[in-house]
């Protein structure tokens, strides 16, 4: 059974949200058709339509705007049982829809749903940027940081400042970095002198 053959449910009102993602294609996944649960390495694991994932992956369509209104379910089709690769390749990926947010869920699905979101979607808040340094200095290379957040120190490796710094609106700033890494600066104002200067030399507002 592949994803487009998973029926989806009907709503005789839309909300906004659901008529801006019309013509993308998107399987609406009915919250009953879905049992799930946390394994113990942390992984969302569980059954959709009544089809067993050794591996499930929620992602976030807007998850600096609306998080946990709307969550993609993408499953790994060879994971094994642990949840591993078998072979030792890049794995397989299929989205099998997107649940309009966490209503809906028996409590065990809700709760493991959220908690590997929470883990997917960590961010800590930038205190400090203590360093911040050019990999190849004269070259177009990555650019590492190493920073202070509410959740201790944290070091990134940032290959592109195109793709890694990002500005939600004035003055608030996402880094993110090779590894899916990222941490939230509210507000540049409130950074220290010398946390501004860094971010300055590489970052132009």
């Amino acid at each position: 059974m592949s994803a487009h053959d998973i029926p989806t449910i009907g709503s005789e009102e839309r909300d906004p949200w659901e008529t801006a993602l019309q013509g993308l294609d998107l399987i609406v996944i009915d919250p009953r058709a879905c049992q799930v649960r946390l394994d113990a390495h942390q992984r969302l694991t569980g059954s959709v339509y009544g089809r067993e994932y050794a591996e499930i992956v929620p992602h976030m369509p807007f998850p600096l705007t609306h998080p946990e209104d709307w969550v993609s379910l993408v499953a790994v089709t060879d994971a094994d049982a642990d949840g591993r690769r078998s072979d030792g390749s890049a794995s397989e990926r299929v989205e099998l829809g997107v649940l309009q947010g966490l209503e809906g869920l028996d409590p065990e699905s809700r709760a493991a749903v959220a908690s590997a979101l929470h883990l997917r979607y960590f961010m800590p808040r930038v205190l400090r940027i203590v360093s911040a340094w050019d990999e190849a200095p004269g070259q177009s290379g990555a650019v590492h940081w190493e920073l202070e957040t509410d959740r201790g120190s944290m070091r990134m490796r940032m290959p592109n400042l195109f793709e890694g710094i990002h500005e939600l609106e004035t003055g608030r700033i996402i880094l993110s970095d090779s590894d899916g890494n990222r941490a939230e600066i509210p507000s540049v104002r409130e950074l220290d002198r010398e946390s501004r200067r860094l971010l300055d030399r590489y970052y132009w507002f």
